[in-house]
Parts: C-alpha cells; structure tokens; sequence
C-alpha cells in the first residue's frame, strides 16, 4: 500500500476515532511496551489513522496519558462507589487503600507516571471527595482533616508508585534489586556492619505488600489518636 492510500486510509478513518478508543489504546500502548514508548506517531499506527486525528481530543502528550492515568483510576472509584457511605471511616480508607494497591498492580507502567501527577480529572476528584469526606464524618476540625488527607494520600500514592516502578522495570533489573540484601548487605565486613550483616536475612523476606499493610494501619491508628484527642479537648 502507497504512503498516499495510507493517508487517505488514515483521515478516512479518524472521523469516528473517539476518545475512548485513544485512551484504551495509550493504555494498552503504556502497559505493553512501556511510556517510552508511546508516542502520537505510535498511537497512529496501533489505530490506523493519521496522528493528527488526537489533537481533536488532547493538547499533546502529556494531556493524553494524564487522561489515561484517571481513566484506569476509574476503576478504583467505581470500586469505592459501591462502599455504603455510612461505613465506618477506617473501613471506608482501609478499602480505598487496598483497591489502591490493587490498581497499581494491574497497572504498573502507567501508575508509576502517574501518581505524582495532578490530573484533575473526574475519578481524582471522586477520590479526593471520598477520603475528605471520610475523615471530616470523624468530627476532627477542618484542619486536621486536610493534614491527615494528605499523610493518607501521599503515603499510599507513594508507596503504591513505587511498587509499581519497580514492577514496571525489566525483570533482570528486578531480580538484581531483589537479590542485592543477600548479594551486598550479606557479605558486608561483620566489623563495620555488624547490624545489616545480623538482619541481611530477615530483610530480604520482607515484602512489598507486607511493608505497605503495616504502613497502612500505622497511618489510621495515628487518625484514631487525633480523633480520640479532639474528643477529649471538646469536653
């Protein structure tokens, strides 16, 4: 087929490209070979149309991956929509914090661009609505609302992101980081190291999730002591 025909092929078949069938397809793109390897150019190829035909939905690159970053939130906030709103708190931020981890597995490559990102999109705006509303059913002042909103989010996007960096790495880089507590730490001299060379061990046992469910529950136990010292200074 001529470069001609393909072009013509191209803008023939861009008038029904939607926005859904962009992102699905940035999501597969991402998630297969990696963010690297997205480009407008790619997309193009992957749909059959000319590249031109996406900046009838999204400005530019960046625009479409933040979009496709709060697509696949989406999953999560459907999952929290489903929690009736007069659950208990913790249980509510529990949820949240488990579909988050949950999310960040299924999509790592993406994740790992995406959350330290703004996107402003509607499944972040759900989120943020959620743990905000959570925590102010607790009776705790507004701004201890918003302090303990931002040690909840950040701990978990940040734990979540960066599982999800090193499960979108390649798998040799992987397994060189997974074996490094017994390759290095190890073998460190026991005179300089004495306390790396006695946990090298249990250290590299420790898991990524075991690390994050612990983390987790330290961060709403500190919520119930907040809640709990509101209470009493309200008397």
């Amino acid at each position: 087929m001529s470069t001609s025909t393909r072009s013509a092929k191209g803008r023939g078949r861009s008038t029904a490209l939607s926005r859904d069938s962009i992102l699905e397809s940035a999501i597969t793109v991402i998630e297969r070979d990696g963010v690297a390897a997205l480009s407008m150019r790619r997309l193009g190829d992957e749909l059959g149309v000319d590249a031109t035909a996406f900046y009838r939905h999204f400005r530019d690159k960046d625009d479409l991956v933040l979009a496709a970053y709060d697509r696949v939130t989406g999953e999560l906030a459907a999952q929290i929509r489903t929690i009736a709103p007069d659950v208990d708190w913790r249980t509510r931020l529990h949820s949240l914090a488990w579909g988050s981890w949950q999310l960040a597995a299924r999509y790592p490559a993406l994740f790992s661009l995406g959350w330290t990102r703004t996107t402003g999109g509607e499944a972040e705006s759900e989120i943020v609505e959620y743990i905000l509303a959570a925590l102010a059913s607790t009776g705790m002042t507004a701004d201890q609302v918003v302090l303990h909103y931002r040690m909840f989010g950040d701990t978990t996007l940040a734990l979540c992101g960066m599982a999800a960096s090193v499960a979108a790495m390649p798998a040799e880089l992987r397994g060189k980081d997974a074996a490094a507590w017994t390759r290095i730490y190890a073998v460190l001299p026991q005179a300089e190291y004495p306390a790396a060379r006695a946990h090298a061990a249990e250290l590299a046992t420790v898991g990524e999730e075991d690390i994050y469910r612990l983390t987790v529950e330290a961060i709403l136990d500190r919520i119930e002591v907040t809640i709990a010292s509101s209470h009493v200074s309200d008397r």
